[in-house]
């Protein structure tokens, strides 16, 4: 993780699930994370196979140029690139495992590196079904006065242990988990070329 914001986050998570794979969405607590509420979100399943946006902070929101609650995950991808992005926010909440993503925000000023975390939340004793995501930026965020961005270029990403260690295709047994997941980890490389 590049960021300290990134790093806080991804910390108050791992100090929250304990023993459990995840956390419970009740265990969070925004006044905890009030310094980087604005770089957070939400997405939820809620029985869907498209996961939504339930909340976006301020600097996502103005990032886009728009309020993204209810809005496609999907949808803040870079027109034909949301695939690979889609399936890994779907297998962070389907197997409970923390990702990390390096990506690019596109707009008419060019590009700048962001980090997005997304962390699967429980709703109750059941399986996750949602994750606290965030998006960061890796350098000087882009003013409010910038024009919105178009959207997101995925770079490359990895699977997080909760020590923060990344995972590779050869050091776990998701492969075998299920067609999803052997899709996105049997990819010569994570990500669009490059490896973490």
């Amino acid at each position: 993780m590049r960021t300290q914001a990134t790093r806080e986050i991804f910390d108050h998570w791992v100090q929250l699930c304990g023993d459990q794979a995840a956390p419970l969405r009740t265990q969070i607590d925004p006044m905890l994370l009030r310094r980087v509420l604005p770089h957070l979100f939400i997405v939820i399943t809620e029985g869907s196979d498209d996961p939504t946006f339930r909340l976006a902070g301020t600097r996502i929101c103005d990032l886009f140029g728009t309020e993204l609650k209810g809005l496609a995950f999907k949808a803040i991808w870079s027109d034909s690139r949301n695939a690979q992005p889609l399936e890994i926010c779907r297998s962070a909440i389907q197997y409970e495992r923390p990702a990390l993503l390096d990506v690019l925000a596109e707009g008419m000023n060019g590009s700048r590196p962001y980090e997005m975390l997304l962390l699967p939340l429980r709703p109750g004793p059941e399986a996750s079904d949602r994750v606290l995501g965030a998006l960061v930026p890796q350098a000087q965020a882009l003013s409010v006065a910038s024009p919105p961005i178009n959207g997101l270029a995925l770079q490359k990403w990895t699977f997080l242990e909760k020590d923060g260690a990344k995972q590779t295709p050869e050091d776990t047994d998701a492969q075998r988990d299920g067609p999803a997941m052997r899709g996105l980890l049997g990819l010569r490389s994570f990500g669009t070329g490059r490896a973490f």
